[in-house]
């Protein structure tokens, strides 16, 4: 009687657990088969970026003996040969939103769309502009952060699919792990399985095998889109460099040259990649650093250059968390080349179980109803 009470609860609790990866896939399924498909394409977007616009403008020739121009050279050049442009900052190459070994200038253009000028590093010669907002790129990266939704209504769309990609996943290995045989001899197709049973162990075993790094994302992701939601702290506070209040004091001013001369003498130890023009007389210069342990830029320089002095405030512009862990988990597992490939299985297999698991499904219910 207990031998038949406990086979009783073991079947009722895999109905349970049947019944929520079901829930889950039938309602979360598509989004995130998308969230899967464009994680996919960014995991390639140099190739791809090159292919759209060109390699010869996202990888152009090195100069040898020449160094780098700095932002302000950058932007003086590419607003010269586009004047519609109206410049809202620079990065350096491979620390921006755009991937290569240019430099580049983005702005508005009068469309209201984001322009973006690729910049010879050196020279700082232009090499051509486009509208990203136009660009599949652009279209990538708000499918997968957004899925094409507005804002705040699009990032908490996704982090409600990744809190579901986490429980599908656990709910799937819970239905995949054996019940009679040796565990380790499910971890390959069986010789003998044909048809649908073949594609049921397909659908099990790979999940299995990128069940830790699918885990891994989708906790990450969520941990990016909705640090709040795992109660992770934000930015660190501004704190003054030169002494003084700049809201107060000093208004932004004009001078470019010198608000990046007054960050690099602030921080003499941290290389510029970025910076970004004052949001009215109010506003500030902000200028991105990148210190010598990080590979990103993790120090915003705001700089004020309308007084006599520059002022100068600093603040950390992410949590050292997200830079130096979730970030990097996310994008390649922190494993480099290997890592990248990994999460580019798991970019494809998102959409690739989503649909064999819904045709074993629909496939299911025919059986049901011929019956």
């Amino acid at each position: 009687m207990t031998k038949r009470s406990d086979h009783a609860a073991r079947l009722s609790a895999r109905r349970i657990w049947r019944a929520l990866h079901l829930l889950l896939a039938l309602t979360v399924g598509t989004g995130l088969a998308l969230i899967g498909a464009s994680g996919a394409l960014l995991v390639l977007k140099e190739p791809l970026v090159a292919l759209e616009v060109g390699r010869e403008i996202v990888k152009p020739p090195h100069i040898a003996g020449r160094p780098d121009a700095g932002a302000d050279v950058w932007i003086a050049r590419a607003s010269e040969r586009y004047p519609e442009l109206k410049v809202i900052g620079a990065n350096a190459p491979g620390t921006g939103f755009l991937p290569g070994d240019a430099a580049i200038v983005f702005g508005r253009l009068p469309e209201g769309d984001l322009g973006v000028v690729f910049v010879q590093r050196q020279s700082g010669e232009p090499l051509g502009l486009f509208a990203f907002d136009r660009s599949w790129f652009a279209a990538a990266v708000n499918l997968h952060r957004r899925l094409l939704l507005p804002g705040p209504l699009g990032a908490s769309v996704v982090g409600c699919c990744g809190v579901a990609l986490a429980l599908s996943l656990l709910s799937g290995a819970y239905l995949w792990w054996p019940r009679q045989r040796k565990w380790w001899r499910s971890l390959w197709i069986g010789g003998s399985a044909a048809g649908q049973r073949r594609l049921i162990e397909w659908h099990g075993v790979s999940a299995a095998y990128l069940l830790a790094p699918l885990l891994v994302l989708a906790t990450t992701g969520l941990a990016l889109t909705k640090p709040q939601w795992l109660g992770l702290s934000g930015a660190a506070p501004t704190k003054s460099v030169s002494g003084r209040s700049a809201a107060i004091v000093c208004p932004a001013g004009s001078d470019l040259r010198g608000a990046l001369a007054a960050a690099a003498l602030a921080h003499p130890d941290a290389e510029i990649v970025g910076v970004l023009l004052p949001r009215g007389p109010d506003g500030a210069y902000q200028v991105n650093m990148r210190s010598p342990s990080s590979r990103r830029g993790d120090l915003a320089i705001a700089v004020r250059t309308g007084c006599t002095s520059p002022v100068v405030e600093a603040a950390d512009t992410v949590p050292a968390l997200r830079r130096d862990w979730l970030s990097p988990l996310h994008a390649d597992l922190r494993l480099g080349l290997p890592g990248s490939i990994i999460v580019l299985l798991c970019g494809i297999a998102l959409p690739t179980l989503y649909l064999t698991g819904l045709w074993l499904w629909l496939a299911r219910r025919r059986r049901r109803r011929d019956r």
